[in-house]
């Protein structure tokens, strides 16, 4: 009687283990479940080989681990190297299009007796965006107010941008053609017209003082004149975009656009005449 129950126990347990057993098949018996039916094993039937299975497999459990930890070390050294990477392609990016920058500049037309300091635009306000703006370079690099302000066209040549207003040690002021509060002398190029060119808060330009009898049309291009005091004489500032039919004592108007553009402006062009140079 005991050794059928005996049986009918040792029968329940051997059906629970196949069980089991076939679970273990079906999920691939990786390393932590060979453990653990290792362990259910050795709990059913104590013996010297199923203590060593479950030596083995805490083993293998245990390399597996330690692999992973490895190769999460590897995954974080790559990604900061990639990183590393990904920073130094982006500095040298920056540094390939400043040198792109002072190519166009050496080969852009030189404006004899002058000097040219290159400056970032560290300071743009919005709502003041056609007023002024605020450069990285000041009087430690030889800026004084009064000097003229340029801007590098996309064809290498330089066009008028505004004036210092302010130096300070390491940043200056500049204030743009395009103020309202500016004027600067032009003549429509080729024509040998002289007008005034004032500023409009925007990127237009209203010329003032034409002759009546003038010969000027959309198109026209007008740079600055002997009698500008800022900036070299020729230097391009814009182009016609419409001609007014009012008269203003004897004079007529026009509309231009500024040739710097608003959107692109993030770098200046200073020019300091050599003879002011200490």
């Amino acid at each position: 009687m005991r050794d059928g129950i005996q049986s009918k126990y040792t029968n329940i347990v051997f059906i629970f283990l196949l069980i089991i057993g076939f679970s273990f098949i079906i999920i691939r018996l990786t390393p932590p479940v060979r453990l653990i039916k290792n362990f259910v094993y050795y709990a059913a039937y104590p013996n010297v080989n199923a203590a060593n299975q479950i030596f083995q497999a805490a083993g293998d459990f245990a390399d597996n681990i330690k692999s992973i930890v490895y190769i999460r070390q590897e995954n974080l050294f790559y990604k900061q190297k990639n990183q590393e990477l990904s920073d130094k392609l982006r500095n040298y990016n920056e540094m390939l299009a400043s040198y792109e920058r002072l190519v166009k500049l050496l080969d852009a037309q030189k404006i004899r007796n002058t000097k040219s300091v290159f400056a970032k635009i560290t300071v743009r306000e919005p709502h003041e965006w056609y007023q002024w703006f605020i450069i990285n370079k000041g009087s430690d690099s030889g800026l004084y107010n009064g000097l003229p302000v340029a801007f590098l066209k996309e064809d290498g040549n330089l066009c008028a941008v505004g004036a210092i207003v302010e130096t300070y040690s390491n940043s200056s002021k500049v204030a743009l053609i395009t103020n309202i509060l500016s004027a600067v002398p032009v003549r429509i190029k080729g024509k040998n017209i002289s007008c005034l060119a004032e500023g409009f808060n925007s990127n237009l330009i209203k010329i003032t003082y034409i002759p009546l009898n003038a010969d000027i049309k959309p198109g026209d291009e007008f740079e600055a004149s002997p009698l500008s005091s800022v900036f070299p004489e020729g230097m391009p500032v814009g182009k016609i975009i419409s001609v007014s039919g009012e008269q203003e004592m004897h004079f007529k108007t026009a509309v231009g656009e500024v040739f710097f553009e608003a959107d692109a402006l993030y770098e200046a062009v200073i020019l300091i005449a050599q003879e002011d140079v200490k």
